[in-house]
């Protein structure tokens, strides 16, 4: 891949443009196979619980060209465990019952055998992912190793660090995303800006605990984070937004990680996978369901983020 000219103002970037919730369902999966197809995406994260997440191993296995990473998930959809296993965090059906709000509750208030409970089960739930991402996919090895992120970034949680920590040291992996995106004023609306700079303060918080742990243990990570603030209705100009915040940081060499989510259902689409899998009815965050994923679809299918781009670095070949 030929390699962009930097801005003056700025060092020169290396970019991760990247995918979540690839497997989630079938229509999500099409959507961001579009999207590989022909533009910047390089890199695509796959949810084990979805409906579509071990057909999309087997196709990304044909895909050379494109980093594939298992997307931790302990809030949407199906458990990968046994339920009898998992049950503390699923319901009678296997679904997961909390949504992150709930979930840091319950690590924040738990105590004793309860929280060593809840623990167990993550824990449990998190191999059991890692097992099936390995079996469905073995190529990775040879693609660089183990690459992992968290649905909702639920890898950085404090109260997780120990949990994630033994699962690093169990599971080895070579990479791990880092959700650590600079101050700026991304160009939003009053209210999902507010939303989206306390959200960015959060995982920036979150983000020191597991950088040092990181770094002790010698797995690599992205220097930044692109897609926090304007979260789930990134744009190109919202992007230059947060790469502009970035360069100046002044930091040479920057890998940063832009995260997308061009992959949508429908109510029908969803019970479409549903019956074709023979899986037991999942509910989707209405976050699936957000016009707005079109429009992330569309940036990288035209060419607005790509010049977006070329005014910072490379995007990063595989």
């Amino acid at each position: 891949m030929s390699r962009h000219a930097a801005t003056d103002s700025a060092e020169s970037m290396r970019f991760i443009v990247h995918a979540d919730d690839c497997g989630l369902t079938r229509q999500i999966s099409d959507d961001i196979f579009d999207c590989l197809a022909c533009g910047p995406l390089n890199s695509v994260s796959v949810i084990m619980g979805g409906t579509h997440a071990v057909a999309s191993l087997q196709k990304l296995a044909r895909m050379p060209h494109v980093r594939t990473c298992l997307h931790l998930n302990i809030l949407e959809g199906l458990c990968t465990a046994p339920v009898a296993q998992v049950r503390p965090i699923v319901n009678a059906e296997g679904i997961f019952r909390y949504g992150l709000g709930q979930m840091l509750a319950l690590l924040a208030a738990g105590t004793g055998t309860k929280k060593r409970t809840l623990l167990s089960a993550i824990r449990t739930e998190l191999e059991a992912q890692a097992d099936a991402f390995a079996a469905a996919f073995s190529l990775m090895d040879s693609r660089r190793g183990l690459h992992l992120d968290g649905h909702l970034h639920i890898h950085s949680i404090p109260a997780l660090r120990q949990t994630m920590t033994e699962f690093m040291r169990e599971r080895r992996p070579t990479y791990v995303r880092l959700p650590k995106e600079p101050a700026h004023v991304a160009p939003l609306p009053f209210l999902p800006l507010v939303v989206g700079c306390a959200r960015r303060a959060l995982l920036a918080y979150w983000s020191k605990g597991l950088e040092a742990l990181l770094d002790r243990a010698g797995i690599a990570h992205n220097s930044y984070f692109c897609g926090l603030v304007s979260g789930g209705s990134l744009t190109a100009d919202r992007v230059a937004a947060s790469l502009a915040a970035i360069a100046r940081k002044r930091q040479p060499a920057q890998l940063v990680e832009i995260m997308c989510h061009p992959g949508g259902i429908s109510q029908t689409n969803s019970a479409a996978d549903e019956e074709e899998n023979d899986a037991a009815p999942v509910r989707h965050n209405s976050f699936y369901t957000s016009p707005a994923r079109k429009v992330e679809k569309s940036m990288l299918l035209d060419t607005s983020l790509s010049q977006v781009l070329a005014r910072y670095g490379t995007v990063q070949s595989f």
